[in-house]
């Protein structure tokens, strides 16, 4: 690696996917661009918010067959043969592993030389390890227990067994392991025994919303001023509470609240046929997903954020999702699921109750958290968005969390 006496490092993201929503890695860019490194990420498709201080570049192989849409035929039911299903997946898996070699391939020719390859989940580390340029080095950001999530986690034991022996080869090559919270970095821990781990939760920028709050919500669904918004932000899949959102609101004493779902996913379609269902009565609405700089004014006009993620998997069990820091931000009150790491940030934050938890598939245990809430007077409602406001201010917010990023990477300059 060449003197860095002079210069910041240069870093290469490999991202095998999307960037426009990708909160996390536009922070993680953009703080490092910031502190003085040369940042550029190379992925599948989108462009970085106007500003970015670090460059993108988008490159998909040549006859890709198989990308990272949610199209896997391992997510969903399927009404083919066995026979189809079998052959279908075979074709997917030996599809997927063409198209990842040759991606991390074009990453690191179109990079040249480089000081770091800064890769992102399992994906990004298939694709750049065993290809990179000698000299260069590597950190492995993996923002969940990714064989434990989406189509990974639904892979024949073989093969995930494979890839576990492919993750712990190569994540011995990092100079450091970045994740997103405790729980998760203890078991990567475990598993891969990194050298160094890091950990950075993927909270927003403080914000201090205006005053009067932002009403985007109503004005883009006309949803009455005394009717109450629960609001479901993100990813539109399987597992997300999305139908127990929906549930909540058709039972008795919740026939005002309204249920709005914004953003994307493959659930999109089954989310639209539910907005048209009379039985909802015009109170289940459906927003298209904003970019993370427009996200908070959009959260901040809800009055309560849902955040239903079901105990489907360790890794859902262990998280700490992008929406329940985004909702802090937001100054928006949360109900949860009862999980380790959410309630520790909801009931055991110094400013709480910051909202309610309760068990995810129990409809009636999600019903009493969220009048938790609903029943508050305005007076309390409004001293706990305070709360969720002070506590992200204080604790939960990307300020403290970047510089933890920025001071891993001054210490590998120093070492260069």
């Amino acid at each position: 690696m060449s003197d860095q006496g002079t210069r910041g490092l240069r870093i290469a993201m490999a991202l095998y996917g999307a960037i426009t929503y990708d909160s996390r890695v536009q922070r993680e860019a953009e703080a490092l661009a910031q502190a003085g490194h040369t940042v550029t990420i190379y992925c599948i498709s989108g462009t970085p918010p106007e500003g970015a201080r670090y460059r993108t570049v988008v490159g998909v192989p040549s006859g890709s067959s198989v990308l990272p849409d949610g199209s896997s035929p391992f997510l969903g039911a399927s009404r083919s043969s066995r026979w189809a299903r079998m052959t279908g997946r075979f074709k997917w898996i030996v599809g997927f592993a063409r198209n990842i070699r040759a991606w991390g391939r074009w990453a690191v020719a179109a990079a040249g030389e480089v000081d770091v390859w800064h890769v992102h989940d399992l994906t990004g580390l298939m694709a750049i390890g065993p290809v990179r340029a000698k000299g260069s080095l590597l950190v492995y950001d993996s923002h969940e227990i990714f064989l434990e999530a989406g189509t990974a986690a639904r892979l024949p034991g073989f093969l995930r067994r494979l890839l576990g022996l492919v993750e712990r080869r190569l994540s011995r090559r990092a100079v450091a392991l970045v994740t997103v919270n405790d729980p998760i970095a203890e078991i990567l821990a475990r598993r891969l025994r990194p050298r160094r781990t890091v950990v950075i939760r993927n909270c927003p920028p403080r914000w201090d919303p205006p005053v009067p709050r932002p009403d985007l919500i109503r004005a883009a669904t006309a949803i009455p001023a005394d009717a109450p918004i629960a609001l479901y932000h993100g990813d539109f899949s399987a597992h997300r509470g999305l139908e127990e959102l929906a549930a909540v609101i058709l039972l008795p004493g919740f026939e005002n609240l309204h249920a709005v779902y914004l953003g994307r996913g493959p659930e999109w379609a089954m989310l639209e046929r539910m907005a048209l269902d009379p039985v909802y009565a015009g109170r289940l609405h459906l927003l298209a997903a904003v970019g993370p700089d427009e996200l908070l004014p959009w959260v901040s006009s809800a009055d309560i954020g849902v955040i239903l993620i079901q105990a489907s998997t360790r890794n859902h069990r262990l998280a700490t999702p992008n929406k329940l820091f985004e909702a802090l931000a937001a100054g928006l009150p949360v109900i949860a699921s009862d999980f380790p790491g959410m309630h520790q940030i909801v009931l055991d934050d110094p400013l709480s109750p910051l909202g309610a938890v309760c068990r995810p598939d129990d409809l009636d245990a999600v019903a009493r958290a969220m009048a938790t809430i609903v029943e508050l007077s305005p007076v309390d409602r409004d001293a706990m968005r305070q709360r969720c406001l002070q506590a992200a201010h204080e604790r939960w917010n990307w300020e403290t969390e970047s510089a933890r990023l920025v001071d891993l990477y001054a210490g590998i300059r120093a070492a260069s």
